[in-house]
């Protein structure tokens, strides 16, 4: 009986096996299945070899292109960097502004067109096959001397994370890369749109992909200027439901590949300030430095014996203010005279024409001018009851140098002007 059973066990697995090594054969499979082979492995699901692509495969005939930092291609609906050898591993500024705000965000954190929302620092590099890696860079802890122990023992702790993977999609003759952005530039990130806490402070949750999407990639000698809209839904904690829809610019700025000499901060003087933790800098411990945000003004190369002689001269870049062209119309010359008086003081610095206020350029004059554009400082007006003012900047975080500002002016700061002359002038102003 055991002997029959064991024969009986035996010819069912042997039909089993031949069912299954006759599944296997190309010819009996069913119309539309493929079978990967030892050829195939090297091959991607469409049939396509991994790994960079001829260029012009990439970027064709009907491909769009402009030229500046990057090149910006674009072509079906997709976005393509072509970023030049020589910008890998160069510190670039992220600087997230919202274009147009929602009125439902004036408590959360998403209060007024132009306001930042965050800022990042960093580079594209090539990874280890063939991809190209961002990585956000951090200045929070820092050691000058690149020969000491302490400075590999610094970066082993501080490794960089890497925040995005692209593939190279091609290269061109010049050895520059192509990657596709269309992923990045049209969902959620905390590098170029909204981070989890701004996200968390406005109780949104996730993005609402089909309500969101893409108005220009455009790309400047220095600069990048990535504007969307982004629709949120509201988050199942928040007290009312529905979605809240913002546009946002996204500025990706070269940092100066010399950063400004840096400039301690010293707390009995007024500066705003950045800051990091130096590891060389005392020797039984580690120093919290603090350098001062300033401006980099410098004389230009023919004028500097004159400036080392007391001279007036010109800056190689001046400060200049543009006035929002959102502005009250009547406020406008007073806003342009309350920066052009500071020249005076640059002068006491050895400057003259240092700083100054201009009109901002129509859309006939300059049609690529935006008042988000973080090479762009300005005078931004607030449609908002709040009686107050506020100027923030931005600056490189390696050496304090601003690389802009946006002055904030509430329409309702007059009632603060009304009030401050009163208390402080009506003993010697009747009109007061």
């Amino acid at each position: 009986m055991k002997f029959s059973y064991r024969k009986q066990l035996l010819v069912i697995i042997l039909v089993f096996s031949s069912v299954s090594l006759l599944a296997q054969r190309p010819g009996n499979n069913p119309p539309g299945d493929t079978v990967a082979t030892a050829s195939d492995t090297s091959k991607t699901t469409k049939g396509r070899s991994k790994g960079p692509r001829p260029y012009s495969e990439i970027i064709t005939a009907k491909t769009r292109t402009s030229v500046g930092m990057f090149k910006v291609h674009y072509l079906d609906d997709k976005y393509f960097f072509e970023i030049p050898k020589s910008l890998l591993k160069r510190e670039m500024l992220v600087v997230n502004r919202i274009s147009k705000a929602p009125t439902a965000g004036r408590n959360s954190g998403l209060s007024y067109a132009g306001d930042v929302i965050g800022q990042n620092v960093i580079w594209f590099e090539r990874g280890p096959t063939d991809n190209i890696f961002l990585r956000t860079i951090s200045y929070a802890e820092y050691t000058r001397d690149s020969t000491s122990p302490m400075f590999t023992s610094v970066n082993n702790s501080n490794i960089q994370p890497i925040e995005f993977a692209f593939d190279i999609k091609a290269v061109s003759k010049d050895s520059s890369v192509v990657i596709d952005v269309t992923d990045f530039v049209n969902g959620d990130n905390d590098v170029l749109f909204l981070n989890n806490s701004t996200k968390k402070r406005a109780n949104l949750s996730g993005i609402q992909k089909d309500k969101s999407y893409v108005i220009t990639v455009k790309t400047f000698p220095i600069n990048i200027e990535v504007v969307t809209v982004k629709t949120y839904a509201s988050s199942p904690t928040a007290p009312t439901f529905g979605n809240t829809t913002l546009e946002l610019n996204s500025s990706i700025v070269l940092l100066p590949k010399n950063p400004m000499q840096a400039r301690y901060y010293d707390p009995r003087v007024g500066y705003f300030n950045v800051g990091y933790t130096d590891f060389d800098l005392n020797p039984q411990g580690v120093k919290k430095v603090s350098i001062i945000k300033r401006w980099r003004l410098e004389p230009k190369d023919e004028d500097m014996d004159k400036y080392k002689r007391g001279e007036l001269v010109e800056p190689k870049k001046p400060i200049i203010f543009y006035i929002d062209p959102a502005t009250p119309p009547k406020w406008v010359p007073y806003l342009m005279q309350g920066v052009n008086d500071w020249q005076t003081a640059f002068e006491k610095a050895g400057f003259k024409n240092a700083i100054m206020a201009k009109k901002a350029p129509t859309k006939e004059e300059n049609p690529e001018w935006s008042l988000e554009d973080a090479r762009f400082s300005a005078i931004v007006y607030k449609p908002s009851t709040i009686p107050n003012a506020s100027g923030p900047s931005v600056a490189d975080p390696r050496s304090g140098e601003i690389m802009e500002s946006h002055i904030n002016w509430y329409h309702n700061v007059m009632l603060v002007l009304r009030n401050w002359y009163f208390v402080q002038a009506s003993p010697l102003d009747s009109r007061a």
